[in-house]
């Protein structure tokens, strides 16, 4: 949401480049939603003026199993279907954080990708062939990496990586910040002069 924000004002002097970060890479059915769930999902919901709706879950509800499936269909659809990746990366974050859907479940899975006007069948395919997990468990090793261990996580040129649902404000001047300092040599999109920054998504 924000960094679709931070697109709208920059335009091309900014490049996103979406990577997977897994918080449940386990299958595990005894997973619930718990109280700490509830509080983080109440306080991303009154961050800022324009945050999005979140439903807030009982405790006790359950979990989803893993985060490995929506990954796995979101790194199809970015490479495959780059011009559908951000309308399906919404609507899986807008499914899990707005309505609670199991994103787990290859089927809603394959209806949320279907809704925005991917392929329910060839993304289902993807899934079973495990097309993209490697990719997936690559860019999370990445992550860790650079001691990344929690998301959302950005990565803007020459600062620190930042977590956490912060506020707009301090994002948008963090990139301010960058953009000034541009031709020290922050990594630059050769096509349009824009410095990149890299987004660490998961949907649980």
């Amino acid at each position: 949401m924000r960094l679709r924000r931070l697109h709208e004002e920059f335009g091309e002097r900014l490049q996103v480049l979406n990577r997977n970060f897994i918080l449940v890479p386990e299958a595990r059915d005894d997973r619930t939603f718990t109280d700490y769930h509830r509080a983080h999902r109440h306080a991303a919901s009154v961050q800022d003026t324009d945050s999005p709706a979140f439903q807030i879950p009982v405790a006790g509800e359950r979990y989803p199993r893993s985060s490995l499936p929506a990954l796995e269909a979101a790194t199809w659809a970015r490479e495959v279907h780059s011009g559908v990746f951000p309308a399906f990366d919404l609507a899986l974050f807008e499914a899990f954080f707005g309505r609670t859907e199991d994103i787990s479940d290859p089927g809603i899975v394959a209806r949320i990708g279907a809704s925005v006007g991917l392929d329910s069948s060839a993304l289902r395919e993807a899934l079973v062939r495990g097309q993209y997990r490697s990719v997936v468990l690559q860019e999370y090793l990445e992550a860790t990496a650079q001691g990344i261990h929690g998301v959302p996580a950005i990565l803007i040129p020459g600062r620190a990586p930042i977590v956490g649902a912060v506020p707009y404000a301090d994002l948008k001047r963090a990139v301010d910040d960058a953009l000034a300092g541009a031709s020290g040599g922050p990594p630059v999109d050769p096509a349009s002069g824009g410095i990149i920054i890299q987004e660490g998504s998961a949907q649980l």
